[in-house]
Order: C-alpha cells, then sequence, then structure tokens
C-alpha cells in the first residue's frame, strides 16, 4: 500500500553551545601518454589500503595515501580539497569512533577527537567534511539518526526522526546523507524517500518519493544543482529539487555510484566485476542526458592507468577532484 506523507515535520534535537579489460580504454589517441586532453582533474580511487590518484591529462596512476584497514570505517574528501576527513574504530574501544581531520598539502593532522554519538553506541560510521571544513556529517542510524557536530565533536544538529501521518518514521541503516553548497543536506528516508534540509535544519522539503525497490547511493554535484544516483542497477540524474529524473547507463552487468566532475559535465561511473558488487571499476561518460551503453558506446572512457594490465578495482571512496 502506498503511503503519503502529509504533512512533513523534523523532530529536532538541537543541542547549542554535525579484474577485465575494455576495448574502449581511456586513452585519447592523439595524446602519447595516454591521457585524455578533453578531460580535466585528477581521480580518486580506494582499494584495499590504498587511495590512488590519477591524473586525466596524463593518464598516470600514483599512490595518494594508505591507510591500515583494521578498524577503518571511512575517508571523505573536503569540497575544496585542502582537508580529508576519515573515521575509524580503535582497537578495544567500542563507544566512539576516532575522526580526523587532515591537510591534504603535506599530510598533517589538523583535528582529530573522539566521536560519542547521542546515544553512544556508533563506532562503524562515515563521517563528512561540511562545504565550509568546520562541521561533520554522520551516515544515519537506527538508534542516532543523522548527527552534525563540530571540530570537537560537540553535537550541534540531531535529526532523530520525521513525523508522518502514521507517526514518527526513524532512520535506518541504510538511509544515506550528503552535503551540499551552504551547509545543505539531502538524506534518504525509509529507503522511500529523498528529502533536503537548509541550516539551521527545523524544516524539511521532499525532494522525491522513489517507487523503486533497489536505489541509493547518492552523489551531489560540486554546485549542488544535481544528484546522481543508482536505480535498479544502473545510473539516473535528476535535479536536486526531483525534477527530471531520467537513466544515463544500461549494461549487462551493473553500475553502482556515479561521481560528478568539478564541472559537472560528466560522470565517473563505477562499473560493476562480476557477478557481486563487492569491487568495481571506473569509466566516464558525458552528463548530457543520454543514455550511454557502457558495454558498448565509444564514448564510454573506462580508466586504465598507463602501464597497467589491468583496469584497478576499487572497493571504496571515489571522488573527481579539480
Amino acid at each position: 500500500m502506498k503511503r503519503k506523507v502529509q504533512t512533513i515535520t523534523l523532530v529536532l534535537v538541537a543541542v547549542f553551545g554535525i579484474l577485465s579489460c575494455s576495448k574502449n580504454k581511456g586513452a585519447n589517441p592523439d595524446n602519447e601518454n595516454g591521457g585524455n586532453r578533453s578531460l580535466t582533474g585528477k581521480l580518486l580511487y580506494t582499494f584495499t589500503g590504498n587511495v590512488y590518484q590519477l591524473d586525466l591529462q596524463t593518464n598516470r596512476q600514483s599512490t595518494y595515501f594508505t591507510f591500515n584497514t583494521y578498524g577503518f570505517n571511512s575517508w571523505d574528501m573536503g569540497l575544496d580539497r585542502q582537508f580529508r576527513l576519515t573515521s575509524e574504530r580503535e582497537a578495544g574501544v567500542f563507544d566512539v569512533a576516532k575522526i580526523t581531520l587532515i591537510r591534504n598539502s603535506d599530510g598533517t593532522i589538523a583535528d582529530e577527537f573522539d566521536y560519542v554519538s547521542p546515544k553512544g553506541v556508533d563506532t562503524d560510521v562515515k563521517a563528512l567534511l561540511s562545504p565550509d571544513n568546520k562541521k561533520v556529517l554522520y551516515s544515519p542510524t537506527f538508534d542516532n539518526g543523522i548527527v552534525i557536530t563540530d571540530l570537537d565533536g560537540k553535537v550541534l544538529t540531531h535529526l532523530e526522526a520525521v513525523n508522518t501521518e502514521t507517526g514518527p518514521m526513524a532512520f535506518g541503516i541504510s538511509d544515506e546523507v550528503r552535503w551540499l553548497p551552504g551547509n545543505r543536506i539531502v538524506f534518504t528516508l525509509n529507503e522511500r524517500y529523498i528529502f533536503r534540509s537548509d541550516p539551521p535544519y527545523t524544516d524539511l522539503t521532499l525532494v522525491k518519493e522513489m517507487p523503486y525497490t533497489v536505489w541509493g547511493n547518492l552523489r551531489a554535484n560540486k554546485q549542488g544543482t544535481q544528484l546522481a544516483m543508482m536505480v535498479s542497477n544502473h545510473i539516473y540524474v535528476m535535479d536536486v529539487d526531483g525534477n527530471d529524473l531520467r537513466q544515463v547507463t544500461e549494461s549487462s552487468g551493473g553500475e553502482i555510484q556515479a561521481d560528478f566532475s568539478p564541472d559537472g559535465k560528466h560522470l565517473l561511473v563505477a562499473k560493476k566485476i562480476g557477478p557481486t558488487f563487492f569491487y568495481w571499476n571506473l569509466a566516464i561518460i558525458p552528463n548530457d542526458g543520454r543514455v550511454y551503453n557502457m558495454d558498448s558506446d565509444e564514448e564510454v572512457i573506462v580508466i586504465q592507468p598507463e602501464g597497467e594490465e589491468i583496469l584497478p578495482a576499487v572497493d571504496g571512496p571515489t571522488f573527481w577532484v579539480e
């Protein structure tokens, strides 16, 4: 039975004082280094304790940083690329997550704190750095919902549930949240809805009801005007207000997620490897509203660094930075 959201209000607690080969490899034939002159910036991608950087102009891969996979939750890149943020579970500690802010220029620690969730039970959390580099947003959980803290770990905003005509609807571990420019947030609820909220997060806007059984992995462009997501194992793009939802990939396998290029004109697509979604390869397509066949369309640029015989496998966060 289809549920309708009659009144959208926020239950708000504010604490003052959040391996494969391909025929269309990632090289422009007129570039002797195997790069692509039409694409700029760098790709960052994660695999088993290593984060790699690929310069799109030269198609050369290098190691960006490494991490100990034991207890490591995830990492995030700041919007202006000054900092990255990591979240870890410390050995023998079961009630806090260690959050570290790192300067990308030299790898030094700019800030570090233990995140104690409002109900003290979340350690396996993703932490996302705000666009202004001053706040941290945590992935939703059933016990704590969505939380925003400052860089000392002090809880600034705690979004516990959304009131509907059938009563409060709590967040679950399958729900997602993302920053938008201006420290706005966009999040999913109950595997059915996408909402948006602006500071101070006391009001909500229903972006879209999603009548699909399989969807998620939201990403926003740097301009804050579009969202990309996986729907039924392929990539869809829509305006941030929920309009113009359209499919942009198709294939015999499936796609998992897509990051926008810095100018929003291309998509870095994570392509499924084999029968599972545990690992994936990367490919680039134009973000022009067309549907691209990831198996055969010549416009699809499959990422394969210079000197590498196989396509890089990815199992964690990916970013396209300037």
